[in-house]
């Protein structure tokens, strides 16, 4: 079988719970990673056993020993970096938000068809096996017709320096495009595209949103949805149709457990996790490449797409901006 040949573009946090499942998926490597922080990028590699490290992100984006890349940078590099490595030929995992706005996914998806080269959004919940056993729930009709859905991801972060990435404006910041991204991507997930949106949002003195609520309505159901940065809170998901409601358990868009009620009857399933949970979109990545596929059929392009225009629609309703870059 093919060995799938990865870089990590951007060390933080995430980037280390990513390497660390890397290490539990077969028949892949990692080949380099890069960080613009002195000396960041040789502790890392050694700690994950990585093959090269780099003090570039363009070094090692001119590996050709590289395969594949996870662009695990701050909000607003996204598409750049994820532009250059598709320059070079490099697969992108890219983690969510794909982009700051519409314009910037619409660039990424033309420079992808233009390279012939893959390209996801590393929405990881999509690819958890639990959420796949939600969705074959609702395929299925055991819930009947979707009527309602209430997710939430909220958690305390105004103890954080004003400079953190998750306060910071130049960095990104505010709940919506950290974790509001993940209730949004439920309702669409489970319902598609609403008719109408409306969004309204608490600031900051510096502009970021620290509390934004949503609702979005469809013919014959509606999607109440909440992200927020001022209070920590048991972060459940429900998901009911007419025939029954299917409960995720907190933290729901981490979980691997899963209540479907119908009526009297309960039915748990647990699906343990593989490592953190970020193997998942490693192994179907992997499995693209191996297929010549361009896009995944579980998270495409277009679904990326949807995704950023309802953000952004959040953004123009709630009044959230970002500086100097436009909707």
């Amino acid at each position: 079988m093919q060995i799938i040949r990865w870089g990590i573009v951007g060390l933080g946090n995430i980037a280390a719970k990513f390497a660390s499942d890397l290490q539990q998926v077969p028949h892949c490597v990692l080949q380099g990673v890069a960080s613009q922080r002195d000396g960041q990028a040789k502790v890392f590699a050694k700690r994950f056993k990585a093959q090269r490290f780099y003090d570039s992100y363009e070094a090692l984006l001119k590996d050709e020993q590289v395969d594949a890349v996870y662009i695990a940078t701050l909000h607003p590099s996204h598409a750049h970096w994820s532009l250059m490595a598709l320059r070079h030929k490099k697969a992108v995992l890219c983690e969510k938000p794909l982009a700051m706005n519409g314009q910037e996914v619409a660039k990424m998806l033309a420079e992808a068809k233009a390279q012939g080269v893959f390209l996801m959004e590393a929405l990881w919940t999509r690819f958890n096996p639990l959420f796949k056993q939600v969705l074959k729930w609702i395929e299925q009709g055991e819930i009947g017709t979707l009527q309602y859905i209430n997710a939430s991801f909220s958690f305390y972060a105004l103890d954080r320096p004003a400079d953190s990435r998750i306060l910071d404006p130049e960095k990104g910041g505010g709940s919506l495009l950290d974790i509001g991204i993940y209730p949004l991507f439920l309702a669409y997930q489970c319902l598609g595209m609403p008719q109408n949106l409306v969004a309204t949002a608490i600031l900051s003195n510096q502009k970021i949103d620290l509390q934004t609520s949503m609702i979005l309505s469809y013919p014959n159901a509606q999607a109440v949805l909440y992200s927020g940065l001022t209070h920590d809170e048991e972060m459940g998901a429900k998901i009911c149709g007419d025939k029954g409601e299917i409960y995720l358990p907190s933290r729901w868009h981490e979980t691997n457990r899963a209540i479907l009620k119908q009526g009297e009857q309960e039915t748990i399933v647990e699906l343990p996790f593989v490592g953190k949970g970020y193997s998942y979109e490693i192994e179907e990545t992997n499995s693209c490449l191996r297929k010549g596929q361009l896009e995944s059929e579980y998270w495409t392009h277009q679904d990326s797409k949807n995704l950023m225009f309802l953000l952004d629609e959040v953004r123009k309703n709630a009044g959230i901006q970002y500086p100097d870059i436009a909707l």
